[in-house]
């Protein structure tokens, strides 16, 4: 069964905007943007309800000296221009209205009663409601109320909190705690009906996704690698590779033939690289200044040990002497004189005939 919902518009009275006996700042501008909500989502709801307070007689409710708690100055008097709808949401595509407190205080919209005699539960109820959405005036009052007995009567409830105002900053603070730790979602009514619903594959936007651009999912991804045996036994078999880009000597394209899939596969575990260097091949970056051996006779045995283990030669080393190559008499730091190898007649240039030119 497809979810029926349900729009909750509370108290938005002109008695609760600036200019009202209890008006609230910035309580037309909600108006105005619940206003423009309805018409943007109308359609999004099964039923659009309002609520009013709508006072005759509420006792103690009203009073000259009021503590703004349990006591209020009076407002939304049954039957004045004051508890009348706001002209913004008058004009809206409504289904039905409540009118509350006659002749005593009511703060939730499940208090009041429709023409009919029906109460707001009863009406829900009736439209087989099963998700309630409620803004209006105040959040930290009516709002309130009437989302938290919506949440006890069994639907699931949401509260826009850029579609309502509270009388104060500190009561909408402590009024969002209780709602939210009751649970009651609260959230911003452009985040309402988004282009994503849950359960649908929707594609991302601005993102092609006929397959010639962007990445591949990650199914596609995997399933691609994935191969069977009879491909990865495949020695016919080319990496996409070109040219020697793993500096063996070999053309890559045949060593892919001549090696196969599998070895591939073994040897290059970073997928769509080339094929790497096998395991004894030099290892330059491993070998740096701090571990060069000092070249001297002493130690030899260990000089070529060092030499033999770091560079992996194939040759073995371990029968050469480093006496034979006589480094001992050996002193890099000494000047060499070549004095003997050149006289003063290498540097007669008298025969040159030069004239200068000027």
């Amino acid at each position: 069964m497809s979810e029926s919902r349900a729009l909750i518009i509370v108290d938005v009275q002109p008695t609760f905007t600036e200019g009202g006996a209890l008006g609230v700042e910035g309580g037309n501008a909600v108006a105005e943007r619940i206003a423009d909500f309805v018409t943007d989502n109308a359609d999004e709801y099964d039923l659009i309800v309002t609520t009013q307070d709508w006072h005759i007689d509420p006792g103690s409710h009203f009073s000259d000296e009021p503590d703004f708690v349990d006591s209020w100055p009076p407002h939304g008097v049954a039957g004045t221009a004051e508890a009348e709808l706001h002209d913004a949401i008058a004009s809206l595509p409504l289904d039905d209205g409540v009118k509350k407190g006659e002749y005593s205080a009511a703060y939730s919209g499940f208090e009041g009663k429709n023409a009919a005699g029906d109460t707001l539960e009863i009406i829900l109820r009736k439209a087989d409601v099963s998700t309630v959405d409620v803004v209006g005036i105040a959040e930290s009052h009516c709002v309130k109320e009437t989302a938290l007995d919506a949440l006890r009567s069994g639907w699931k409830v949401r509260v826009f909190s850029d579609l309502t105002v509270p009388t104060s900053e500190e009561l909408g603070a402590a009024a969002r705690v209780e709602m939210d730790e009751a649970g009651v979602e609260q959230l911003d009514s452009r985040e309402a009906f988004g282009f994503y619903e849950e359960g649908e594959d929707a594609p991302i936007p601005g993102f092609d996704d006929d397959g010639d651009d962007g990445w591949e999912s990650g199914a596609d991804w995997n399933e691609g690698w994935q191969a069977d045996d009879d491909h990865w036994n495949d020695t016919d078999w080319d990496d996409m590779q070109t040219g020697d880009l793993d500096g063996d000597g070999i053309a890559d394209d045949f060593e892919d033939d001549e090696y196969g899939a599998a070895d591939y596969r073994d040897d290059e575990p970073v997928r769509g690289k080339p094929l790497i260097a096998a395991e004894d091949s030099y290892n330059l970056d491993d070998y740096g200044e701090e571990s060069d051996a000092e070249l001297t006779s002493d130690g030899e045995e260990e000089e070529l040990d060092t030499l033999a283990n770091r560079v992996e030669l194939d040759e073995d080393l371990s029968d050469y002497d480093l006496s034979d190559f006589d480094l001992d008499d050996f002193d890099i730091d000494d000047e060499i004189d070549f004095s003997g190898d050149a006289d003063d007649s290498d540097f007669d240039f008298s025969d040159i005939d030069y004239k200068p030119q000027g």
